[in-house]
């Protein structure tokens, strides 16, 4: 009898485990189906989350960006507001080269397969690029945010883009 009872137990089990599985790079940050009972922890991560979504000025357009959680991330974040021109490289991404470079000493590297609207570092050059368009795999990429909704659009265009980029206001 025990082991009847005990095969749905572990069932359950693992499949709770698997719903719960946190690790997504696309995880919706707007989760309304969290549970009310600890409106504390909702608060945290409400603002936890509002800490990392920028925002980025191209011409009229204003489309808004989710930073990561690493240390690359938080150095771009801390620099911002910051104006700079996107160049144009390879007909699939915009680029800019900090000054001085980001910190991504201690920030997981090989971020491979970018898709439009992924943020991230080229380690070697130390230059940010913002795909829009999909592109080839490349170890020496880092993320360091994604482009919200269809935001990307606005930066899927010819030539080199002026933008602002600014921490979302609370």
């Amino acid at each position: 009898m025990k082991k009847i009872l005990l095969f749905p137990f572990m069932l359950l089990l693992a499949m709770t485990v698997t719903a719960c599985d946190g690790d997504s790079p696309h995880m919706d940050n707007d989760d309304t189906e969290q549970s009310g009972s600890n409106s504390e922890n909702n608060e945290d991560d409400n603002t936890e989350n509002n800490s990392r979504m920028i925002t980025i000025k191209v011409g009229d357009k204003t489309i808004t960006a989710t930073m990561e959680d690493n240390s690359a991330a938080r150095d771009f974040v801390s620099r911002l507001p910051l104006e700079v021109t996107l160049n144009d490289y390879a007909s699939a991404e915009k680029i800019f080269y900090p000054s001085p470079a980001l910190d991504i000493s201690g920030t997981p590297g090989g971020f491979s397969n970018p898709q439009p609207g992924d943020i991230t570092i080229y380690a070697p050059w130390g230059n940010i690029a913002i795909f829009y368009k999909s592109f080839s795999s490349s170890n020496s990429l880092i993320r360091i945010g994604h482009i919200d909704g269809s935001g990307i659009d606005a930066l899927n265009v010819s030539g080199d883009v002026q933008v602002r980029f600014e921490q979302q206001a609370d």
